[in-house]
């Protein structure tokens, strides 16, 4: 299977490339290349703008992938597409772009900015029936999916980094990905959210309609240092996924693939769109702190 990427802008554009087209990989995910690119960026997001140089060059050089700037010409080039831009705010214009070829598209967190945003996606995935799937790496990393058909957990403690973005505001940015592992972990009826905001760090209190909570630590500083610790009434399981052999990133791209030869995710959109819910839900109660 030929894949296209869209975006050349994040470090996500090496290291996908890098799981799926070298096989010398030790954790080289098969099924898939990514064959072609559409390299762009945004001029007024310095995370993309700065690192774009960087990204084309070890892609198209060291993987061969090639750089294609006509959109249905890379479209009847590939048999499916990765919209893998890091900023957010274009991916619903990226997406009503490609969506009319029926291929199958994975869209890199944040999906969309907006619940409005993500109705649209919705309705075009429907109306041109184009499966989509968009998920955070980090809930199909090996702890979290080891604990995920865990029933008996009842609360978590959750940590990571949630650097600001301004162009991405709030949890748009890196807050999302320890909102997509609590919902992993615990769905998304979140029916009570309390903040308090420290020097170091915010924490975050979610309650849910069946009573189990968690705690959400969002470290001001970045670092790679995403875990948890879960309680049930008799275990309390201890997450580090900074120090997991296989990359969360594997893992995500297991799942991609897979979508792309079945067209079933195992994200439901329908999730989708409650995380992008419950993140604004997180950022307004910020706005009003």
């Amino acid at each position: 299977m030929n894949i296209g990427l869209i975006g050349l802008d994040t470090s996500h554009s090496e290291i996908f490339t890098r799981l799926l087209n070298d096989s010398s990989d030790p954790h080289h995910v098969k099924g898939a290349r990514i064959t072609h690119a559409i390299p762009t960026f945004s001029k007024d997001l310095p995370i993309s703008a700065d690192r774009f140089p960087q990204y084309f060059e070890l892609v198209t050089t060291k993987y061969g992938v090639v750089p294609v700037d006509d959109v249905d010409e890379f479209m009847n080039l590939v048999d499916a597409v990765i919209i893998g831009t890091v900023d957010g705010r274009n991916h619903l214009d990226w997406f009503k772009k490609v969506v009319g070829y029926g291929k199958p598209v994975f869209i890199d967190k944040p999906i969309v900015m907006s619940s409005t945003e993500m109705e649209e996606v919705i309705k075009l995935s429907k109306e041109f029936n184009t499966h989509v799937m968009s998920s955070s790496s980090l809930r199909f990393s090996e702890s979290v999916m080891k604990v995920a058909t865990n029933k008996d957990i009842l609360s978590g403690y959750f940590f990571g980094p949630t650097p600001l973005q301004a162009q991405m505001p709030g949890y748009f940015w890196y807050g999302i990905h320890l909102v997509e592992m609590v919902v992993t972990l615990f769905g998304t009826a979140v029916e009570d959210m309390e903040l308090k905001f420290l020097p170091d760090c915010e924490q975050l209190h979610l309650t849910f309609s069946n009573g189990n909570h968690v705690i959400i630590r969002g470290e001001n500083s970045w670092h790679n240092r995403f875990g948890a610790v879960l309680h049930s009434k008799e275990h309390v399981y201890t997450l580090k996924l900074w120090e997991e052999e296989k990359p969360y990133y594997a893992g995500l791209l297991e799942h991609v693939i897979k979508f792309f030869e079945t067209g079933v995710t195992s994200v439901p959109l329908e999730e989708t769109a409650e995380i992008i819910h419950i993140i604004e839900r997180i950022n307004q109660l910020k706005e009003n702190s």
